[in-house]
């Protein structure tokens, strides 16, 4: 059944606030988890699933997903007649496809976008995922599911983790199909589920829906499309009760590294039956330093530690000096801590220096961030 699946993910932001760490990039494309980006957890699901055709549709800050994606080799994606297709900007121009009426304005322009991708491939059914979800999700089961249920559109829930005006929340009747879906809306504790961003319907009404939504000019495609859904058919809710973040700030970034310090959630995510494929970096091992003081951390590879570093996760190639400190933080690749500073809450993007004798103290509701190449 998986032959006849269509994967495509949306691999742009709508709406987040990752504040600096999205200034350069997407948030599929942010490093996590010590040697991950966001978006290998998607791609790996779809070939753990057995979903080999993917299209990526992109919009801006692409540069480095692109670049971390490659040739798709890494995850068993580099093939002749299949794998993945990268589908840029450009396929919003209104020559580009017949449903496109002017400039993009949100996922349901992009997905319109790509509909000559979606005629061209004769899959039975389409996988829609957001590229910034945290979880190892079964997809062959969710597509199964689907087909069981007989279900217009299936949508993968969660148990409902906080109030957000950037989630979609789902209420559920007995027979796990949607009621009420709401955006940014909790109605009050009805809604005890939370849509994670993944939903399948066949082809064919998934191109019928993108139509009857470009004639009405709905743009929107939590509150739009899937409450067009909701009224015309009907939305069935796969509940995935495993670990499963969606990365919307950065709260939820900072909380899900962290979230795996502790083993027993690693092993959810991490299954050596479906692994978490990612491209491959070749590192010397990590140096620990004489007085290095090192606990409850995730450590690359290519590291140089001298100082303490507790309860943190530190990516290839960050040096920490001595009498450095760091508690609580996320510091990303190249990140160079220099000789007494004290850091704790605090998540340094890509190639930072923090100087001598600096202490900085975020909080863990609310860390705070630095941005790309910054030196403080």
């Amino acid at each position: 059944m998986m032959r006849s699946v269509l994967g495509i993910i949306i691999a742009f932001d709508s709406d987040n606030d990752l504040r600096e760490i999205t200034e350069h990039r997407t948030v599929g494309a942010v490093q996590w988890g010590g040697r991950y980006r966001i978006i290998d957890f998607m791609l790996s699901n779809m070939v753990n699933s057995g979903i080999y055709r993917v299209g990526m549709l992109m919009k801006d800050k692409y540069q480095s997903l692109i670049d971390h994606i490659g040739t798709a080799k890494d995850w068993d994606l580099s093939r002749k007649n299949s794998g993945i297709t990268l589908l840029p900007p450009y396929s919003y121009s209104k020559k580009s496809s017949p449903l496109i009426t002017g400039e993009y304005r949100g996922k349901i322009d992009a997905l319109a976008g790509a509909v000559t991708f979606l005629q061209k491939n004769k899959a039975d059914y389409v996988v829609i995922a957001d590229g910034d979800i945290v979880a190892n999700i079964p997809l062959d089961e969710v597509v199964e599911h689907h087909v069981k249920t007989g279900a217009d559109l299936t949508m993968v829930c969660t148990k409902k983790r906080k109030d957000s005006p950037f989630t979609t929340y789902v209420e559920l009747n007995r027979k796990k199909e949607a009621v009420d879906i709401r955006v940014g809306d909790s109605n009050e504790g009805k809604c005890k589920h939370t849509a994670l961003g993944v939903y399948v319907m066949s082809r064919q009404y998934l191109i019928h829906m993108l139509s009857d939504c470009v004639t009405h000019n709905c743009i929107h495609f939590e509150r739009e499309f899937l409450s067009r859904v909701l009224i015309d058919g009907t939305v069935n809710a796969y509940l995935f009760n495993e670990y499963a973040c969606k990365v919307e700030d950065t709260y939820d970034y900072f909380h899900s590294n962290m979230d795996m310090l502790d083993k027993d959630v690693r092993d959810e995510v991490f299954k050596s039956s479906r692994p978490i494929l990612t491209r491959i970096k070749d590192e010397a091992p990590t140096y620990y330093g004489d007085q290095a003081v090192v606990e409850d951390s995730l450590v690359a590879d290519g590291c140089v530690i001298e100082g303490t570093v507790q309860n943190s996760i530190l990516f290839r190639d960050v040096k920490v000096e001595k009498g450095a400190e760091l508690r609580d933080c996320i510091i990303m690749e190249g990140g160079r801590i220099l000789s007494e500073a004290s850091l704790r809450h605090v998540i340094t993007d890509r190639d930072v220096i923090i100087r001598e004798g600096r202490t900085m103290m975020g909080h863990e509701n609310y860390p705070i961030t630095i941005g790309k190449y910054a030196t403080v």
